[in-house]
């Protein structure tokens, strides 16, 4: 899973090189021109309406998937601290627009994307998904996974790493926070997701000593493993250090999952393997010690009914320290 590409959005001139960072993203990708189109108007709708109604914000731009299989995604999630729109359905009718935008309002955003999603609340801000997709109808994935993984700022690369491996029944996912930030951490939580891509059937606990004794001669990282098994109803969880994982069950908190102390590839106690029930509209949240200790779903809000990248966006907006590495995955029943 590649790392989110951050850009601070302050000033009008900014747009343009949001434009850029998206439309090369799109053309790296394969998309046809009239997909860069669709990508460059909407990427500037965005701009302008937090440009217009928060002052400042900051673009996300992720790609997912697997190109070489002709399944990949273009993901670009805007968040704001703004007003917030007080009524999202008046502002999502195309055609709809308060600051004389190109693409005439919100609506451009969703007939333009082949997804797109929007969570605002009054005086809290928005957050706003786009994605478009090379392939020709959407996974039949059980579990749908999103994230934020953004590096540590005057950093070039992130030295927090994530990966998911799935089938019909079963669901792996491991973050990895490597030790410090730069390059060599990049390397090690790098080389954590290429143990589960390699062992993708082992336990929780297993694929944790895999990834520890893969580490040894790397800096070494905090990590976390989940395995959830659709058919028992059950997640498997083993962890080393500070990534923080909690079940929810819809927006109602259930288990703070439980690691033990050390670090994966250095010192560790013995790694041990938690259960917990898996429930029906279960969702994992999984977050690098980038974000607070207090990170989790806002009470009394619709949040948990949104797509996992859009819940990723505003924990990471709301949480996220600015002095650190940062990520969040969030997954939940499709």
């Amino acid at each position: 899973m590649t790392t989110s590409v951050s850009l601070a959005l302050e000033d009008k001139s900014q747009t343009a090189q949001a434009r850029r960072i998206g439309s090369e993203m799109a053309y790296r990708l394969g998309f046809d021109e009239v997909a860069v189109g669709k990508v460059s108007i909407v990427i500037t709708e965005i701009c302008t309406n937090i440009l217009k109604h928060a002052g400042r914000g900051e673009i996300l731009f992720r790609v997912t998937g697997d190109q070489s299989m002709g399944s990949a995604d273009l993901e670009v999630l805007a968040l704001d601290k703004g007003p917030g729109m007080r009524d999202l359905a008046r502002c999502m009718a195309d055609g709809f627009s308060t600051g004389g935008s190109p693409g005439q309002g919100m609506g451009a955003i969703q007939r333009l994307s082949t997804v797109s999603d929007f969570y605002s609340v009054a005086s809290e801000g928005t957050v706003v998904l786009a994605r478009w997709s090379l392939k020709a109808a959407p996974q039949n994935d059980w579990l749908r996974a999103g994230a934020v993984n953004v590096p540590k700022k005057g950093e070039e690369v992130c030295g927090d790493s994530w990966g998911i491996e799935q089938n019909d029944e079963i669901t792996m996912i491991l973050v990895a926070d490597g030790l410090g930030h730069g390059y060599d951490a990049h390397l090690a939580s790098q080389e954590a997701v290429r143990m589960l891509r390699a062992y993708p059937d082992a336990s929780a606990q297993n694929l944790l000593q895999f990834v520890h004794q893969a580490l040894r001669s790397f800096r070494g990282a905090a990590v976390a493993v989940a395995r959830i098994d659709r058919v028992r109803r059950q997640l498997s969880f083993a962890g080393a250090g500070n990534v923080a994982a909690q079940i929810y069950a819809g927006s109602q908190p259930m288990q703070h999952l439980v690691s033990v102390n050390g670090t994966a590839g250095h010192q560790s106690s013995r790694f041990r393997e938690f259960s917990y029930v898996w429930p029906d509209n279960g969702m994992l949240i999984l977050c690098s010690d980038g974000l607070s200790t207090s990170t989790g779903l806002p009470p009394r809000t619709d949040l948990a009914l949104h797509d996992p990248s859009t819940i990723a966006g505003v924990l990471y907006r709301d949480f996220a320290r600015g002095l650190d590495d940062a990520t969040v995955v969030v997954a939940k029943a499709a």
